[in-house]
This record gives C-alpha cells, structure tokens and sequence, in this order.
C-alpha cells in the first residue's frame, strides 16, 4: 500500500510538471507570435507609410472633388482637406492615434464645416466625414488606433429613445439596408437604384423617403444623386459588426 501511495505521488507530482511545461510552452508561443506580429506591422508601417497616406489622401480628395464637380473654390478647398487627412495619417508612422487626436481631427472638420459659404458645401461635407471614418477604420484595423471603447461599462447611460432611433422603421426592411449597402462607397441615382432593389417609382420612393426621413442618406439637389450620411454609414458598420458577432 504505501509503495502504491508512493507512485500515485510521483505519478500526482509528474502530472502536474506536465501542465506546467504546457503553461510555459503555450505562454512562450504566445509571446512569439505576438513579437512576431507587432514587427512585421512595425516594418509594415516603415516601408509602406508613404505610400499608405499619399494614396488615402488623395482617394479621399478625389471623393470629395466629385461632389464638388464645378464648383470654382474647390481648388482653394482641396489642399485644406489634403492637410487634414494627411495630419491623422501620419499617425501611421508613430503607430499611435488616442481618442484626443481623433477628437481634435473632428473638431477641426467641424469649424472648416462652420463657415461652409453655399449648398454645395454640405455634400461635400458629408463626403468628408465619410472618408475620415473610412480612413480611421483603416487605421484601426492596422493597429494604429482604437476607436471603440468597451461598451460594457457605456451600457447604464445608454438612451433607451436614442438607441432605438438609429434601428428605428428606417432598418426594418431588407431593402432599405440594400439601399444603404448600395450606397456605402458610392452615390447612386434613382434609376440606379431602380435597377439595383428591381422596384419602381413611388415605391422606390417610399423607401428612400424612409432613409431621408431617419437622417441615413441625403441627396444632391433636387433630382440629384443619393448618397449615404455619415450617420448611416455608421450605423450601417455597426449593423455589419453585429451581424458577424451574432451568426
């Protein structure tokens, strides 16, 4: 019997040296990959930094100068949207943007915002706030920063009235949200949209009336194009963010 009790010890002691070796090993592994990792994005940003903020940038201007077509002060306004698109990206190579330099970066776009001097201005504004949240998605998928908080310690203070008016009757129908989804990247006419949702007239427009109504898209002139707004464009991302962590 004690030879027995002996052996069960040692068998205890071995079994427990095991699951420690197996700690070990899997925290070393861990560590690595996570080495690993951060110097590969460390050399991706070093080597890739320039090209990363010239090309957004300048995709972001471009986007904008659609909206502005003709318009005779976007050669004046172009290069004040260039400086501040190019200020947030050169956090590429810092690998740092805290939630004050994205705050500061908004605050800047609303005082430019403040003195808009025609109509023109406000789709070109909006467009604005599209690609800066585009280009900080961007930002935050290579680590550079973070933008959502928890949302666990944001849940007491939650507006119930406000939470539910960003998933109001406006995203209750498969076609509003392919309207919304047609219209992430690009500005669609009617008979674009027409096409796309396979729906006609008045019932397209019921839709879309619904979208404006909720403040998800706007459109361009009277019989102008529609574009997404930078409320739906965030609201439709955190519906696709939902979706993947609910599947």
């Amino acid at each position: 019997m004690q030879t027995e009790q002996i052996q069960t010890n040692e068998l205890h002691e071995i079994r427990t040296e095991i699951a420690a070796l197996r700690s070990d090993l899997n925290r070393y592994t861990e560590q690595t990959y996570y080495q690993q990792a951060t110097s590969l994005l460390s050399d991706f940003r070093d080597n890739c930094a320039d090209a990363i903020v010239e090309s957004y940038r300048e995709n972001g201007c471009d986007a904008i100068g659609k909206e502005a077509g003709d318009c005779p002060m976007w050669e004046n306004c172009r290069p004040v949207f260039g400086a501040l698109f190019g200020e947030m990206l050169e956090n590429i190579r810092s690998g740092e943007l805290s939630s004050d330099d994205i705050e500061t970066i908004r605050g800047k776009l609303n005082a430019l915002k403040a003195h808009a001097v025609n109509e023109r201005c406000v789709s070109c504004f909006s467009e604005a706030e599209n690609q800066l949240n585009q280009q900080l998605g961007m930002l935050e998928a290579i680590g550079v920063c973070r933008i959502s908080p928890g949302a666990g310690s944001a849940v007491p203070s939650l507006s119930e009235e406000k939470a539910a008016s960003f998933f109001s009757d406006a995203l209750g129908s498969p076609v509003r949200i392919q309207i919304l989804k047609a219209l992430h990247n690009d500005g669609k006419t009617f008979t674009d949209l027409s096409k796309l949702t396979g729906i006609r007239g008045g019932n397209l427009l019921f839709h879309l009336d619904k979208l404006q109504k909720s403040g998800m898209i706007i459109q361009r002139g009277e019989r102008g194009e529609y574009r997404i707004s930078y409320r739906g464009y965030e609201v439709l991302n955190t519906v696709v963010e939902l979706v993947q962590k609910l599947d």
